[in-house]
């Protein structure tokens, strides 16, 4: 059942009681309830579950506690992450210690859209979009591709494709964990060439759920961005909607979509790896044989970091690499900005 202020209450606080220094995930999602107030209150049952009641950010960030991540996804949710920001500013004029600073850094709030937008409603995709997406970021990546696409190829497919995708995200070998894989180098890519060098490394690189969650928050971004919601956070994130990375993802996407409908057609027997990182390897090579001392940094550095991981490709991936370091000093600290 939907919790009661007091639930939510003693949920907050145990949590934090287990997770003592460590972080913790507050999920929000309010589909169905009023919007936040212009305070950034959201709403919640009283115990007789007979009525709303108000519950304030203010409230919530008292049991829940610094190094907290709050997901909120309901309409308007903006104001949220406005009450936020006021909360941080009078923190920061009552103490400006360097271990309250160091406090409000562990604290993050990701919300769905901004204070005067409402969520879509698009009959393909589910009600809560938002969530798809950072719970289940390659099923809500091919409905959202199926869903473009759909008058010029999949007109006549009668089901969800991204039910026909085999295998689970941690398994490379499958549709379903190749997909992930080319999913994580991409957008570890994009969050790379657009975020400052420290906000990268501490949100990409410092912890393995809040890694997870950006890059499924940019698929978010992407998405609501072209039904006209714009996903907003703390930190604040640059909008990423239209970099040309996604355009490699599209083609990525749409060479494994097509192979698993000629299984299910009959038409191919067996999946075939994708080439995208060898394709990625080949670019990255060509970047080498022209870069001189002045060369802008080659957006393949990320995704040579995942092609690490696999043994077929690791080899060429190591010999390219020390070359990359061989160039000198600046090339080094890229190749360590991005975590090699």
């Amino acid at each position: 059942p939907d919790p009661t202020a007091d639930d939510v209450k003693r949920m907050a606080v145990n949590l934090r009681r287990t997770a003592r220094d460590e972080r913790i995930l507050l999920h929000y999602n309010g589909h169905g309830c009023p919007r936040p107030t212009s305070n950034g209150e959201i709403w919640v049952f009283n115990k007789n579950f007979t009525q709303y009641i108000p519950v304030s950010l203010h409230e919530l960030h008292s049991w829940a506690g610094s190094r907290t991540i709050y997901v909120v996804d309901c309409p308007a949710t903006g104001e949220v992450l406005n009450a936020f920001a006021q909360i941080r500013q009078v923190e920061a004029q009552n103490d400006e210690s360097v271990e309250h600073q160091r406090e409000a850094k562990g604290d993050i709030i990701l919300v769905a859209c901004r204070a005067n937008q409402i969520l879509p409603q698009t009959p393909q995709l589910p009600a809560d979009i938002f969530t798809s997406c950072l719970t289940t970021p390659i099923k809500m990546a091919v409905v959202w591709y199926q869903v473009v696409n759909k008058q010029r190829r999949f007109r006549d497919v009668p089901t969800n494709i991204a039910d026909l995708l085999d295998g689970q995200p941690n398994d490379r070998k499958t549709p379903t964990g190749e997909l992930n894989w080319i999913f994580t180098a991409i957008t570890d890519t994009i969050a790379w060439i657009e975020l400052p060098k420290d906000l990268f490394q501490r949100l990409f690189r410092q912890d393995l759920l809040l890694a997870s969650l950006f890059r499924n928050f940019l698929l978010a971004d992407r998405i609501m961005s072209q039904l006209n919601c714009n996903p907003q956070s703390y930190p604040e994130f640059p909008s990423t909607a239209k970099h040309h990375m996604w355009e490699v993802w599209d083609l990525a996407l749409d060479r494994c979509v097509s192979q698993v409908l000629k299984i299910q057609s009959g038409e191919q027997k067996e999946y075939k790896p994708s080439t995208f990182f060898m394709e990625q390897l080949g670019a990255f090579e060509l970047w080498l044989t022209f870069a001189g001392p002045n060369s802008p940094p080659p957006q393949q550095l990320p995704i040579i970091l995942q092609v690490l991981l696999s043994p077929s490709h690791r080899l060429r991936a190591l010999l390219l690499l020390a070359r990359f370091l061989d160039m000198g000093d600046r090339f080094i600290d890229m190749a360590l900005s991005v975590g090699i």
